[in-house]
């Protein structure tokens, strides 16, 4: 355990080693210049001289402690402004980690609340009809009958012409208002969640992490309804932002059944590129390897097709011989 500094014991000890530095040497010089033959006030100046020798020792150790309290004092400085930023750091480090437990206790509240909504959204199938359908079944119809009223139009290419290409987004537009009733409570629970996301989420490159977390909570059917929505609707925009910025979000869209020229319409209006529609199927094998199994497969087929053909020709001829007889 070390011993305490004391400055009184310190000044105590040191002044009594300077007396007895300057007695012994006053006893040395007593000594070798015994015995004294005259006492004058010339005899003792000479004497007095003969201590600057000490006196300049002594001053060059003073000296030469100051500069070792001022290297000291400089050292403690450092370790004070070491230790200054130590503590700005975990005070720092404790901020951003109260920061994230409070984003993150409002982002997920906030995914219950959707749940909560998307549950209780309903709509009447049928005007007059006191029936409702609730939630994800609800989402389905809509998008069931979008798809089969979009389908009475015809309207298969988005056009190249920019006064047919304005025909084509108004019929689009018209259609999506007709058929989706904007269910405001659900949509605008997302809508907060994305701008908390958006605004609160630090740093960055996290945000793609929330984005995923919130796109594995959403269905198809939502996804669908939420991209016609981002698509007719102004006020959408952190939807849209999220369509644009985030890699998850446009893997799922790129799994939807959603038309090309739809997607082209989307793109036309926002000006966001939006993937197109690729296929879900992947597989470990190689191209060659699948050729040659789709080869394989035609093959049985083909056998499985004449088989049965013959089969066919000799229960005819059975027929023909049992009616000649």
């Amino acid at each position: 355990m070390a011993t305490e500094f004391s400055v009184t014991k310190f000044l105590r000890w040191t002044s009594v080693g300077v007396i007895l530095v300057f007695g012994t040497y006053t006893a040395v010089l007593i000594g070798t210049t015994w015995p004294i033959s005259e006492l004058s006030i010339a005899k003792a100046g000479t004497f007095g001289d003969s201590f600057g020798v000490l006196t300049s020792l002594f001053t060059g150790l003073g000296f030469a402690g100051l500069l070792a309290t001022v290297f000291l004092q400089r050292e403690e400085l450092k370790l004070n402004r070491r230790e200054l930023e130590e503590t700005r750091r975990e005070i720092q480090l404790q901020s951003q980690t109260f920061h994230r437990q409070r984003f993150e206790d409002a982002f997920y509240q906030m995914l219950a609340l959707y749940k909560e909504n998307l549950r209780e959204l309903s709509i009447r199938p049928h005007d007059g009809d006191s029936h409702r359908i609730f939630g994800i079944e609800a989402l389905h119809f809509l998008i069931t009958k979008f798809e089969k009223a979009w389908g009475k139009h015809k309207l298969h290419k988005f056009p190249a012409d920019e006064n047919e290409r304005n025909e084509y987004l108004y019929i689009l537009a018209s259609t999506i208002q007709s058929v989706f009733v904007r269910q405001t409570r659900y949509v605008e629970t997302l809508s907060s969640i994305l701008v908390l996301i958006e605004d609160e989420c630090t740093p960055s490159d996290r945000k793609e992490t929330y984005w995923r977390v919130l796109a594995s909570q959403l269905t198809a059917y939502e996804i669908k309804y939420l991209f016609y929505q981002a698509l007719i609707a102004p006020d959408f925009m952190p939807l849209r932002n999220m369509m644009f910025q985030s890699q998850v979000f446009q893997d799922r869209l790129a799994t939807l059944n959603i038309p090309d020229p739809h997607r082209k319409s989307f793109e036309a209006i926002w000006n966001i590129t939006l993937p197109k529609k690729r296929n879900q199927f992947t597989s470990p094998l190689s191209r060659s390897q699948i050729k040659a199994a789709r080869k394989l497969m035609q093959k049985r087929r083909k056998d499985e097709l004449a088989q049965e053909s013959n089969a066919q020709g000799d229960v005819e001829l059975i027929v023909e011989v049992s009616h000649e007889t």
